[in-house]
């Protein structure tokens, strides 16, 4: 399994704006300490504000911290590190066709998968894995929460 839809509850309009605000009043975390040596500048990860993680708290999961996660170019093959499994809620897709696509250590595609707005996904991104589609001058924008092992 690399992409599994989840049927969670859908963001309310108005934690949809607090995300948005997260981004404009946030710092980017992503490339803090060890994480440094493997910055793609086309990826953001900024922490969700008080509003954002209460909701995500009460309605998906007390366990885990939340954040916003802001793409804003073709993000190439790559595994995360630091974590394995990422819960995704799609805001803004960045392009009308964006695909996430899955390669092996050779770099042969595994699998893709469209991602639908207004959705949740489980991921597995400890697997190579990358996204293409998206528009120049667009932004594919989530909700993330990071599970680490």
């Amino acid at each position: 399994m690399y992409i599994k839809k989840l049927f969670l509850p859908k963001l309310p309009d108005a934690i949809v704006s607090e995300v948005h605000s997260s981004i404009e009043q946030g710092v980017n975390r992503a490339w803090e300490g060890e994480r440094a040596k493997h910055k793609l500048d086309m990826y953001a990860w900024i922490p969700a504000n008080d509003a954002v993680q209460d909701w995500c708290r009460t309605n998906i999961s007390p366990d885990l911290y939340w954040g916003v996660q802001v793409i804003d170019a073709n993000l190439p093959m790559h595994k995360d590190h630091g974590t394995e499994i990422k819960f995704n809620y799609i805001i803004d897709q960045g392009g009308s066709n964006p695909i996430t696509t899955y390669y092996d250590d050779n770099e042969v595609v595994i699998d893709s998968y469209t991602m639908e707005l207004n959705s949740w996904y489980i991921l597995n991104v400890a697997a190579n894995h990358g996204v293409t589609g998206i528009i120049p001058g667009e932004r594919r924008i989530s909700i993330t929460s990071r599970i680490i092992p």
